[in-house]
Formats: C-alpha cells, structure tokens, sequence
C-alpha cells in the first residue's frame, strides 16, 4: 500500500497524481493532490510549483505567487517557477514586479522563449515598446515558428502606428497557422488604419467565420460599415456582438449612434440610456 512506502516514493505518488488530475483538467483534485505531497515532503520545490499552477487556472494569482515563492525559495535557480510567478503578477496588473520575475527566467535560461515572450508582453503593458518588440525578436529567433511572439509583435508594431510591419507579422501568423481567427482580426485593424477598408472588411469577414464568437470582430467591422454610411449593416454586426455578449457598452453605444443616424431616434435614445446603465454598474462593482 502507498501508505507503507518511503516518504518520498509517497509523496512522488501524490505529486504525480495532481500532474495526471491537471491534464485531465480536474483541477480541485489536482491542487489535493498536490496538497499531500508537500505536506509529506515540505521540501518538494516541483510540487509547489504545480499548485501554484493549479491556483493560477483557478484565478488565485496571490494564492500562485505564494506556493512559487516556496518553490523558489526551495529551488532559486527553477526558471519555470520565475516565469510562472512573472505570469501571475501580470495578471495582477504588476507588470514590472512580472518582468523582473520574467529577468530571472530568462538569466537562469537565456534560451527560455516563453519568457522572452512573456517579458515582451508586460514590457507592452508598460508601454515599452521597443523593449518588447527585442524580447519577441529574441523568441522568433529561438523559435521561428512561435506564433505568439509573431502576433505580440505585430501588436506592438500597430501601436507604434507601423502597420505594415505588423501586417508583415501577422501574415506570418496566419501562414503559420491559417485558422488563427484573431490574426485576421489584427491584420484588419491595420488594413482599417491604413483606410483600406474593404481589405480590412474582408479580413474581419474570415475572422468572423472562424470564430463567430468574438463580438469585437463585429463590432470593428460594424465600425467601418457606419464609416462608409452603410449603417442597416453596422446595426446588424452591433446587433451579433450584443447577442455574444449583452453586457457590451461599447456595442450599444455604437448601435446608438448608428441608430440616430438612420434617424431612429428613440432606438438611439435606449442604446444611450444603457451605455450609461452599464457603465455606472461597472464603476460601482467592487474592484478584486
């Protein structure tokens, strides 16, 4: 019986059964697990580190940060457990405590491409663009596949306004994975800024068949359509994304506009009206 084993055979029994939970997505039974192996085996740095993933997916980030710190403390040279700690801070909105975390990785593993793109998208948040556009050179170089670091740069080259070089970036992507829906959606923002606007319909048009589920691809081509004055069509994309997702300001507030434009205005005047419903329930929701 387990129990009648070594404490470490014990303990890697537990551990590898939260790795077996966590792929199946049971993550309640992996995080158990994962509890028993470190209460057999306090010093169990991997273990620690697999529940800080777990509580992660969970959205227990301060929770994560905690059990990779014990990893860490455990382990200072675990570059997955920086790079993870890194990821939960981001998400927290502590994008330099992400990146210095993300600086850690990257010493311990200069060849760690995750943490090189990680560390592009916090430099990003930071608006740090050269930086970041660096660190998803660095991951394209290590892997010149890696379609995460070819759409974060293109994301970062259409906030610099350099939209050919992202759309360069994100043909890379779609070539590289032609079903990526939010590549087209990215690729017809930078056609929409260069006012190529019928490629950038066209682009929202393959987008919205790969994943019709995404109400600002909608609402990026309704945009366009009240540019050009064809507002029956704007309505209906402002209609989808509100279908998708009926808590949308933005989506109602455009709907508004196109309403009043078509002359429709006690539409208009409701759209209005729940732009700043919505808008005040978000300014009074208790921030976490």
């Amino acid at each position: 019986m387990a129990t009648n084993q070594p404490k470490p055979e014990r303990s890697g029994f537990y551990y590898n059964l939260g790795v077996a939970y966590y792929a199946l997505g049971q993550l309640e039974s992996a995080r158990e697990s994962y509890d028993e192996a470190v209460r057999i085996n306090p010093e169990y740095h991997e273990a620690y580190h697999n529940r800080g993933n777990v509580y992660h997916d969970l959205g227990q980030n301060t929770r994560a940060i905690e059990d990779y710190d014990q990893a860490i403390q455990r382990n200072p040279e675990y570059s997955a457990a920086y790079n993870n700690r890194g990821i939960a801070y981001y998400d927290l909105g502590e994008h330099w405590r992400a990146i210095n975390d993300y600086d850690e990785a990257i010493r311990i593993n200069p060849e760690y491409v995750v943490a090189h793109n990680n560390r592009g998208n916090a430099y990003l948040a930071v608006g740090e663009h050269a930086q970041a556009i660096a660190d998803y050179d660095e991951a394209i170089s290590l892997d010149p596949e890696n379609v995460a670091a070819f759409s974060n740069r293109g994301t970062a080259y259409h906030a610099l306004g350099e939209n050919e070089r992202a759309i360069e970036d994100y043909d890379e992507v779609i070539r590289i994975n032609p079903d990526y829906a939010a590549a087209y959606n990215n690729r017809g923002n930078a056609y929409n800024d260069l006012e190529q606007f019928q490629r950038a319909i066209d682009e929202y048009d393959e987008a919205i068949r790969l994943d019709p589920s995404d109400p600002d691809v909608y609402i990026n081509r309704g945009n366009i359509l009240a540019g050009m004055e064809e507002y029956e069509r704007a309505v209906e994309d402002y209609d989808h994304a509100i279908r998708i997702d009926p808590n949308y300001p933005d989506a109602y507030h455009n709907r508004g506009i196109a309403y009043h434009r078509l002359g429709h205005y006690e539409e208009s005047e409701r759209d209005l009206a729940k732009v700043a419903e919505l808008r005040s329930q978000s300014a009074d929701s208790p921030t976490g």
